[in-house]
C-alpha cells in the first residue's frame, strides 16, 4: 500500500532529518528491547537489520526499504545554544588527581551554537506491508533529528494517508559514479555502501 507519513512538529529540529526508515528501525529496536529479546550487537563488521512494516526494494545486490527521502519546506531557519557538559572523562586522563576542576582548560562546559530549522510538518512517501505495525512502531518515535533530551525535534502526532504509487524512489538508489553511501538504516554504519544517486 502506497502512502505518505507525516510528522507534526512543535519544536525546531538540530540535525539532518533523513529517510523514515531510521527512526523505524530505531523504534524496532526500543520495542524489541522492551518485550525482552535478544538483540545482536552492532560491530565494525556487522549491524542487524529489523522486520520493518515496508516494502523492500533489490538492485545490483543491494536492498533497502521503500521509503523516500524527507519532504518538507522549512519555514524558518535559526540557531540555538545547547550547554556541553564538561568531558569528565577525558579530563582524568590528564591527572591522577581525585578530583579535578570541571570549569578549566579547553574541555570546560560551554554553550556551543548549533542550527535549527523550524518545519510545520515532515513528509515521507512509502510502500507499507504492516499498517499496524507502522503504528505501533511509529507510537514510539516522539523525536526527529538531534538534540532530543534538549527538547528539539520533537513530534506533535502522526498522520497516514494514501500516498502517490512509486513515490518512495525519491531517494537515494545504487547507481555508478554517485556519493558512496548506505542504502539503508542506520546510514552511518561502515557496511554495505555503494555509490548512490
Amino acid at each position: 500500500m502506497d502512502v505518505t507519513i507525516t510528522a507534526r512538529l512543535s519544536t525546531p529540529v538540530v540535525g539532518r532529518v533523513g529517510p523514515l526508515d531510521g527512526p523505524l528501525a530505531w523504534a524496532a529496536w526500543q520495542h524489541a528491547a522492551a518485550a525482552g529479546e535478544t538483540l545482536d550487537p552492532i560491530t565494525d563488521d556487522q549491524c542487524p537489520d529489523f522486520d520493518l512494516p515496508l516494502a523492500r526494494w533489490e538492485q545490483d545486490g543491494y536492498w533497502g526499504w521503500c521509503v523516500s527521502n524527507p519532504i518538507g519546506e522549512p519555514v524558518h531557519h535559526s540557531a540555538v545554544e545547547i550547554r556541553r557538559r564538561p568531558a569528565s572523562t577525558a579530563m582524568a586522563a590528564y591527572t591522577q588527581a581525585r578530583e579535578h576542576h570541571t570549569g578549566l582548560g579547553p574541555l570546560k562546559a560551554r554553550n556551543v551554537t548549533l542550527a535549527a530549522t523550524h518545519y510545520t510538518t515532515i513528509s515521507w512517501h512509502a510502500t507499507i506491508t504492516d499498517r499496524a505495525r507502522l503504528d505501533t512502531l511509529l507510537g514510539h518515535i516522539t523525536h526527529l533529528g538531534g538534540r532530543h533530551r534538549n527538547g528539539y525535534g520533537r513530534v506533535a502526532g502522526w498522520e497516514v494517508q494514501p500516498g502517490p504509487a512509486g513515490g518512495w524512489r525519491k531517494r537515494p538508489l545504487p547507481a555508478e559514479g554517485g556519493r558512496v553511501m548506505r542504502v539503508r538504516a542506520p546510514y552511518w554504519h561502515p557496511t554495505e555502501r555503494t555509490a548512490c544517486a
